[in-house]
């Protein structure tokens, strides 16, 4: 196994993915020709931090006592690790599948500049920022930040992302920092093109390299070589003036025996033919077991594939879905005989005077931003009755949610429940997820488009009668009930 004296090759997280899982070699290192890996085995696992108390990345727990830490071109330790950066991990996993060792864990952001533009969508739960010209998605439930929250974040502010590409080429940021450095600074990564002299494209971008420093690069600037950019950005012309360009791996030809790759369906065509991260995923001839069973996947969709690496393709033998209809926001609470079970890692909340059970997974991704447990919180060892929490998952009961995402809030904010309609009752209520949810005459009704107002409740029965996908608020302000009637219901897409 060889050296070199650039920066780590492990890949980029987003932009391209479908590189690093399938640039690990038959020597085990990650790369090939000249590229050394830090690890050991050459298993790999690409995707969120979901947790700590050693590092969880799709649903395994790495030991990480003798891992190398690589974090943006840094030897660094696992406490500059966050909830919701992408990272790569090497290292072996367990035959039971949810243990490993970690020999090498690596982390670079995918974008860095100044937010020049911020809409937030109509239901103020997704901002649109442009970043060096790009579009990035943040959104108040699915997004870490750091140093700067969903509300207070503002144009000019400098920014570091993490997440993932989607269908339409725009990134989806599971992971936000606010940077204290020039509003002109700017990072990115892709591949050079239309290169010409010492000028050339990354990502649409214009880089004048005329003055930068490309001792990383062996062969020099040369199109299709993947590439860090870093420099400072002019909005008016589009172009990062680089003082630094470092070489990323762009090994497309080796196999690997074990992969584990989150990311967004970029491509859909059916449950055996789709792409995720831009990578070909190949579901029949390993018979891959999907959870949950024979789900409705589409474009967007974010999905965990185990598998191996041949020729390009990623052959699965598990896919799990990430996201999930349902989601709680609530008080963590019990009715009677209901407990915090740390054995069987579930509690209970409280909605509408009703208990629902959220069940949590190794995969579960656990963030804090009450600020008791330096940020994030390991499972939930950390819950106490009265905290607030926002829940994302699946129906996997009559009331039992099975969490994906899970977020302590500082402050108790609005009740809200999502999920399949089970039953309604004419000018009473709506059931979700077993919690009857009282409504009144003050309730309002909205559809899927944000747009059209149903009069009554008889109205709205008729546009989303049992089985429809419903998502309801009690505000916590002075002026609505907040008693645990619903103020609004609205049908989801």
């Amino acid at each position: 196994m060889s050296t070199r004296n650039s920066k780590s090759p492990f890949i980029l997280s987003a932009l391209t993915a479908a590189v690093m899982v399938s640039a690990c070699g038959g020597d085990g290192s990650l790369g090939g020709g000249d590229t050394a890996g830090i690890g050991g085995s050459g298993f790999i696992s690409s995707g969120t931090v979901t947790g700590f108390g050693s590092v969880y990345v799709n649903g395994v727990k790495f030991e990480t006592g003798s891992a190398i830490f690589e974090i943006e071109d840094a030897s660094l330790s696992q406490s500059d690790l966050r909830v919701g950066m992408v990272v790569q991990v090497e290292g072996t996993i367990n035959p039971d599948g949810i243990t490993g060792t970690a020999t090498g864990i690596q982390y670079s952001d995918d974008i860095e500049g100044a937010i020049t533009s911020i809409v937030e969508n109509q239901d103020a739960t997704e901002k649109r920022l442009t970043v060096l010209g790009k579009a990035v998605i943040i959104s108040k439930t699915e997004t870490t930040f750091e140093d700067v929250t969903y509300a207070a974040i503002a144009q000019n502010d400098v920014i570091e992302v993490s997440g993932f590409i989607d269908q339409n080429g725009e990134l989806r940021a599971s992971y936000i920092e606010l940077k204290s450095i020039s509003v002109n600074a700017a990072e990115i990564k892709g591949f050079i093109n239309n290169l010409s002299g010492t000028r050339f494209t990354v990502q649409g971008i214009n880089v004048d390299a005329s003055a930068a420093n490309i001792s990383d690069l062996p062969t020099g600037l040369q199109n299709n070589v993947l590439v860090e950019v870093k420099g400072t950005y002019n909005d008016i012309t589009n172009t990062i003036t680089a003082s630094e360009i470092d070489a990323e791996n762009n090994d497309l030809s080796d196999d690997a025996d074990e992969v584990e790759l989150e990311g967004l369906i970029t491509r859909y065509v059916s449950n055996s033919d789709f792409d995720v991260n831009g990578i070909p995923i190949d579901t029949l001839t390993a018979n891959a077991v999907f959870t949950p069973a024979a789900p409705v996947l589409q474009e967007g969709d974010k999905v965990e594939v185990e598998g191996t690496i041949l020729n390009g393709v990623l052959i699965a033998m598990e896919v799990e879905v990430r996201g999930g209809n349902a989601e709680a926001s609530a008080i963590v609470g019990s009715t009677v005989g209901s407990v915090i079970d740390t054995t069987n890692n579930s509690f209970p909340m409280v909605l509408a005077g009703q208990t629902i059970t959220v069940q949590l997974t190794t995969a579960t991704r656990v963030e804090d931003d009450a600020g008791f447990a330096d940020d994030y919180i390991s499972l939930i060892n950390d819950l106490q009755f009265g905290n607030f929490v926002d829940v994302r998952g699946f129906e996997s009961g009559a009331s039992i949610i099975t969490a994906t995402e899970i977020k302590r809030e500082s402050e108790v904010k609005d009740t809200e429940l999502q999920g399949t309609v089970t039953a309604q009752s004419v000018n009473a209520s709506v059931t979700v997820l077993g919690v009857e949810f009282p409504v009144d005459l003050n309730t309002e009704y909205e559809a899927a488009d944000d747009i059209t107002i149903y009069s009554s409740h008889a109205d709205f029965i008729t546009a989303a009668p049992t089985g429809t996908v419903v998502n309801i608020v009690d505000k916590k302000e002075v002026d609505k009930n907040a008693v645990g009637t619903a103020d609004e219901v609205e049908i989801e897409d």
